[in-house]
C-alpha cells in the first residue's frame, strides 16, 4: 500500500502510464544480493549481476555460444554464395603485435563498429578501441578482426569504393560485431577492456552483509543516447550484423537476431525463449529431437524488450499501415516486445522497413555530405527482391502492376513524391523545414538533403502501404491511376530513358542518370489557401484506410486549421525556409511551380490523392531552364467526386491543374 499527493500532476496510481517500460529502464532496478545464496537456490528470472571493473568475457562467451547452439541460421553466416573478390584483408589478432593480412573470403572473422571522430589521437593507425577489439575478439576465440580502416586500402580508391558497396556482404558474414558505443573517437577505447576503464555500478553494502546493486540504466538506451547512435556509417553496420557484443560506459549488452541480454542481469536464457528450449540437464538425443522441427532456431519470448537493430524483416505485417502511428517516430519506437521471425518478409513489410531504415539513417550526421548515398548501400543491399530496385534512394517495382501497368513508371512517380522532410511529430497542414542540399546528388532524392525523412502524409498516408496495394491489387481493385510521363537522363547526354518503357536496371547502372524530366507536364492552376472554418475530423475529410475511428481536429498535436487550394484539402510540406504568404506569393511570381506527378484513387480509402512536387527555379550553366525540388503538396479529392470519375482523363479533371509549355527539367 501507498500513499499517493492529492496533487493534479501526479497520477492517482502513483506512477504515469508506460512506467515500467520507460522510466524503470532510464534508471535501472535495484537488486538485493545476498551472498550466502548461491545461483543454484535462487529461481528468480532476473537477478543482478555484481559488476567489477573489468568486463566479464565468461558471460560474453555464454551469449556466443548460446547464439550458435540454439539460433541456427537465424544468426549465422547467410548461405547465399556471396564473395568478396578482392582486397579482403583482416587483423590476425594471434600475433604480436597484431599484423592486417591478406585472407581467402570464407575465414571466420568478427568485425568492428565506432566512431572515428576528429581528435589527431582518433587518426592514429592503432587507437584503443581498435587494441581493445583485437582482444575482444581473442577472447571470443575468432583469430581475426576485420576493421575498416585499416582493412581497406585508403589510397586505393577503386578498392575502396568496390569494399564500400560490399558492405553488406562484410558485415552480414562476420560472426560478431564488436560495437563501440561509448566515447566519441577511436581513442577512448572499450570499457572495461584492457586499460579502459567503465564506470562504476552503484551498491550499497547493508550490516546483514547483504548486497543491493543497481542493475543500471538500459543499455539500449544508453545506445541511443551515445554519439555512435548518431553518426551515419554506424548506422548500416549495426543493421546488417546478425550478431552485436556493444560496450557501453557501464556494460556489455547482447543483441542478436532472436535475444538481448545485459553484462548487469543475470537471465535464464533457456526459459525465456520461445517453446522453451529444453533445461541444460536435457540429453544431446532430446536436443537434436527438437531441433529439426525449428530449422530457424529459437527466439526470446515476446514478453521480453526487442532489440533497437532493425532488420529487413522488422516493417511489420503488411496490414499494419492502417495501425495509427505518428507521421515521423522519434526512437522511442524502438524499445518493443519481441524479436521478429527472420523470414522472407512480404513485400509490404520491406517496403516499410526500407522506409523506417531512410528515416533514421537521414537523421544521422555525416563528416562529408559525398558519403549520403555511400554510406547506405549496405542498407539497399539487404533488399535482394530484385523486382524491388533502390535507385539513388528512391525505391520503385521493375515488374508489371494492374496487369500491364509498367511498375517503374508508376511507382517511381509515387515514391520520387511520397517523401518530405519532417522533424517533428505533429500534424500539420504547413510544413517548412530549413534543410541543407546536399549538390552532388539530384533534389528528387532525399540523399540529396540532409534532414530527416518521412514517409507518411497526415494523417496517415504511409507510402509502403500505398506502393504494396499497387503491387499486389487486382486490376479491378484500382481503376483510377495516373503518373506523369517521366524521363531520366544525364547532364551531358541528349538520349532520354523514359521511365514508362523501363524494364531493368541495366541501363540505369551503367548510365545513373541524374536529370528528372517531365513532359507534357501539368502544373498547379491555383495556389491560394483559403481557409476552411468550422469544427472537422481527419476521417471525414482526408480518409483511411481500414479504419473507422475518427481524430477530431482538437487534439493538441494536430492543426487545428485546414485550407483548400482548388477546393481541395491541401497539405504543403517544404523543405526550405519558406511562410505560407510567401508560398502563395512565389507561386504567383512564376519562382515556384508545382508539378502533378502522381494521382490515384486508392483501394479501402474513401478519397482519391494528387500529389504534386513543388520546384524552385535555379540558376543553371544549360541552355534550358532548371528546376529542384524544394517540397510537395498533396490535395485530396472527395468521395463524391470520385465516384463520377471513371477515366483517367475524368479523374485529371477533378484535380485544380492546368497544361505547362514545354518539358519541366528537375537537377
Amino acid at each position: 500500500m501507498g500513499v499517493v499527493p492529492d496533487v493534479p500532476s501526479i497520477p492517482q496510481s502513483g506512477h504515469g502510464d508506460g512506467w515500467l517500460d520507460k522510466d524503470v529502464p532510464a534508471v535501472g532496478p535495484i537488486y538485493l544480493l545476498q551472498p550466502d545464496k548461491s545461483e543454484e537456490d535462487s529461481p528468480a528470472l532476473l537477478e543482478a549481476r555484481h559488476l567489477s571493473d573489468a568486463a566479464d568475457f565468461t558471460v560474453a562467451q555464454e551469449w556466443f555460444s548460446f547464439c550458435r547452439k540454439w539460433h541456427l541460421s537465424s544468426c549465422s553466416r547467410p548461405n547465399k554464395g556471396d564473395t568478396i573478390t578482392r582486397g579482403f584483408r583482416v587483423i590476425d589478432c594471434e600475433k604480436d603485435p597484431p599484423a592486417v593480412v591478406e585472407m581467402p573470403w570464407g575465414v571466420e572473422y568478427a568485425a568492428l563498429s565506432y566512431v572515428w571522430g576528429q581528435r589527431p589521437e582518433d587518426l592514429v593507425d592503432w587507437p584503443a578501441t581498435v587494441l581493445d577489439a583485437v582482444a575482444v575478439s581473442s577472447k571470443l576465440g575468432l583469430r581475426y578482426l576485420w576493421v575498416d580502416r585499416l582493412c581497406i586500402n585508403q589510397s586505393d580508391p577503386v578498392e575502396k569504393d568496390y569494399l564500400i558497396s560490399r558492405m553488406t556482404t562484410i558485415y552480414e558474414y562476420a560472426e560478431l560485431t564488436i560495437v563501440s558505443a561509448s566515447g566519441s573517437g577511436a581513442s577512448d577505447g572499450l570499457p572495461g577492456v584492457r586499460l579502459t576503464p567503465r564506470e562504476s555500478q552503484p551498491k550499497i553494502l547493508l550490516e546483514s552483509r547483504n548486497l543491493l546493486v543497481s542493475g543500471l540504466q538500459d543499455p539500449r538506451q544508453e545506445i541511443l543516447a551515445s554519439e555512435y547512435w548518431t553518426r551515419g556509417w554506424t548506422y548500416q553496420e549495426g543493421v546488417l550484423s546478425n550478431r552485436r557484443l556493444v560496450f557501453t560506459d557501464h556494460q556489455m549488452y547482447w543483441e542478436c537476431r532472436c535475444m538481448a541480454a545485459h553484462e548487469s542481469l543475470r537471465m535464464p536464457l533457456e526459459l525465456l525463449h520461445r517453446n522453451h528450449i529444453p533445461v541444460t540437464n536435457a540429453t544431446d538425443s532430446r536436443r537434436r529431437e527438437i531441433l529439426p522441427q525449428i530449422p530457424n532456431g529459437q527466439h526470446m519470448e515476446d514478453c521480453m524488450l526487442g532489440g533497437i537493430f532493425k532488420s529487413e524483416t522488422s516493417g511489420g505485417d503488411l496490414e499494419m499501415g492502417s495501425r495509427q502511428r505518428d507521421v515521423v517516430q522519434t526512437d522511442e519506437y524502438r524499445l518493443e516486445y519481441g524479436f521478429p521471425v527472420p523470414d522472407e518478409a512480404p513485400t509490404g513489410s520491406q517496403l516499410r522497413s526500407l522506409n523506417d531504415h531512410i528515416r533514421a539513417f537521414s537523421a544521422r550526421n555525416l563528416s562529408h555530405d559525398g558519403d549520403s548515398l555511400k554510406a547506405f548501400l549496405g542498407i539497399a543491399g539487404m533488399y535482394r527482391d530484385k523486382r524491388l530496385c533502390i535507385y539513388l534512394g528512391i525505391p520503385m517495382w521493375m515488374d508489371d502492376i494492374l496487369v500491364d501497368l509498367t511498375g517503374s513508371y508508376i511507382t517511381f512517380a509515387l515514391s520520387v513524391c511520397s517523401w518530405y522532410h519532417r522533424s517533428g511529430t505533429e500534424h500539420q497542414m504547413f510544413i517548412s523545414e530549413p534543410c541543407i542540399r546536399r549538390t552532388h546528388l539530384p533534389s528528387w532524392t532525399w540523399a540529396g538533403w540532409q534532414g530527416t525523412v518521412s514517409w507518411r502524409a497526415p494523417p496517415s498516408d504511409e507510402h509502403s502501404v500505398f506502393m504494396s496495394d499497387l503491387i499486389t491489387a487486382e486490376p479491378l481493385q484500382i481503376h483510377l491511376v495516373w503518373a506523369a510521363d517521366l524521363y531520366l537522363r544525364s547532364p551531358c547526354e541528349p538520349v532520354c530513358l523514359r521511365l514508362l518503357n523501363l524494364y531493368s536496371t541495366d541501363v540505369l547502372e551503367a548510365e545513373v542518370p541524374t536529370l528528372l524530366e517531365v513532359r507534357n507536364p501539368l502544373v498547379l492552376k491555383y495556389w491560394i489557401r483559403h481557409e476552411v472554418k468550422g469544427s472537422w475530423e481527419w476521417r471525414r475529410l482526408a480518409g483511411r484506410a481500414g479504419e473507422t475511428r475518427r481524430y477530431p481536429a482538437e487534439r493538441p498535436e494536430w492543426d487545428k486549421k485546414r485550407y483548400r487550394i482548388g477546393g481541395r484539402l491541401s497539405c504543403v510540406s517544404m523543405s526550405i525556409s519558406i511562410t505560407e504568404e510567401d508560398w502563395t506569393r512565389k507561386h504567383d511570381t512564376g519562382e515556384l511551380i508545382s508539378v502533378l506527378i502522381f494521382a490515384v484513387q486508392r483501394p479501402r480509402a474513401e478519397h482519391g490523392r494528387a500529389r504534386f512536387l513543388t520546384l524552385q527555379r535555379v540558376e543553371s550553366d544549360s541552355f534550358e531552364t532548371r528546376w529542384e525540388r524544394v517540397g510537395t503538396l498533396q490535395l485530396t479529392i472527395p468521395e463524391a467526386d470520385l465516384d463520377k470519375c471513371f477515366t483517367n482523363e475524368e479523374l485529371l479533371r477533378r484535380i485544380p491543374v492546368k497544361e505547362w509549355r514545354g518539358a519541366i527539367v528537375i537537377q
